[in-house]
């Protein structure tokens, strides 16, 4: 089956070839990711200790757009 994405980074239109075990051949994933749109602000939820340090545990409480993240062979081979 052929699915057709874009990369995140370049925006190049990738046409990746999905095989019946799951493996592709272009491209890559980095799975699903979720960024937040429109009204809203980030509320705290709680805290967490981290390296001795207390940090703000927060949750977007406005709408959120889920995209998958791809990126092409040029631009996973930058640096």
């Amino acid at each position: 089956m052929k699915i057709k994405r874009g990369c995140i980074i370049c925006e190049k239109g990738l046409i990746i070839n999905v095989n019946k075990d799951g493996t592709y051949d272009e491209g890559y994933f980095f799975g699903k990711m979720k960024f937040p749109i429109g009204k809203g602000k980030n509320v705290k939820v709680g805290t967490m200790k981290i390296l001795g340090r207390k940090i703000d545990t927060v949750k977007w409480n406005g709408k959120e757009r889920e995209v998958e993240y791809w990126e092409c062979d040029k631009c996973i081979n930058k640096d």
